[in-house]
């Protein structure tokens, strides 16, 4: 178990310092696949610079989920896949790259073969998304990327691989926490739509 203190003050949110352990932990029976799990404070934005930071590092988000349980901590369960990766994935500093911005480009268009939103009405505020996307490395961190740059940033969120889609769930939130307008939800909308391929060769 590795542990780190981000903050090393007597300012806190929780009572007590701003703490997040991680660990990595390689699977026996499949070799390059590995399960990262995270609990502990992590500022917005973390799962999309983790998950930049991993493509660049050749590792792939196969499956898992994370969820904000307090107004400030987090606990996540990933399962990774390194694919010629640059680095021992095992030598990586997880919370580092949870709270570093990459220099980050796309690394291929988003391609999404199926699309549902639902109002936040229906999920205690939060904006829900279900995509299925033409899986590729790198997906998830784009993704949360065009959710980051309007503003929205998951309280929740599933991953799932299902041979080469992306199959993800997301309860979006705006700055703060605040429950996205109606205005935002249409442009998300409209944006997102625009990535539908109608092409059949991706399905």
């Amino acid at each position: 178990m590795f542990y780190a203190a981000l903050n090393d003050t007597r300012e806190t949110f929780t009572g007590g310092l701003r703490d997040v352990t991680f660990d990595i932990t390689p699977s026996a029976l499949q070799p390059g696949d590995y399960t990262l799990t995270l609990k502990g404070f992590l500022s917005p934005g973390w799962l999309g610079r983790l998950a930049a930071a991993l493509a660049l590092h050749r590792i792939g988000i196969v499956n898992g989920q994370a969820e904000k349980i307090t107004a400030y901590a987090w606990q996540a369960s990933f399962k990774l896949k390194a694919a010629r990766p640059t680095c021992d994935p095992v030598s990586l500093d997880y919370v580092a790259l949870a709270n570093t911005e990459p220099s980050h480009q796309a690394l291929a268009p988003i391609v999404l073969r199926d699309l549902k939103i639902e109002p936040c009405s229906r999920h205690q505020g939060s904006l829900y998304i279900e995509i299925r996307g033409v899986d590729r490395l790198g997906f998830l961190g784009d993704l949360l990327d065009f959710f980051s740059m309007r503003c929205l940033f998951p309280v929740k969120l599933t991953v799932e691989t299902l041979g080469e889609t992306a199959a993800d769930r997301f309860w979006l939130r705006g700055v703060g926490g605040s429950v996205p307008s109606d205005l935002v939800v249409q442009a998300i909308r409209e944006n997102l739509e625009k990535f539908v391929t109608q092409d059949l060769s991706y399905i």
